[in-house]
């Protein structure tokens, strides 16, 4: 979302010191795998950006992910 982009109609929603703005529909959609988790990420690469998880994280040994941090 841009800086400048409206928020009315959206709700608020904090996780790790991040405020972010979500539809009301999709924060409730979410909110039904558990709790909202939003956090910064940057991958082995050097890129790096937000990442918004929904529930409990899977394994990442089992998935094939490479070790985010």
């Amino acid at each position: 979302m841009a800086l400048d982009e409206s928020i009315n109609e959206l709700e608020m929603l904090e996780s790790n010191g991040i405020t972010a703005y979500i539809d009301p529909k999709l924060h409730q959609a979410m909110e039904q795998f558990g709790q909202i988790n939003i956090d910064f990420v940057t991958q082995p690469n050097g890129a790096g950006g937000y990442m918004i998880n929904a529930g409990l994280p899977g394994n990442c040994s089992e998935s094939g992910c490479n070790g985010c941090s």
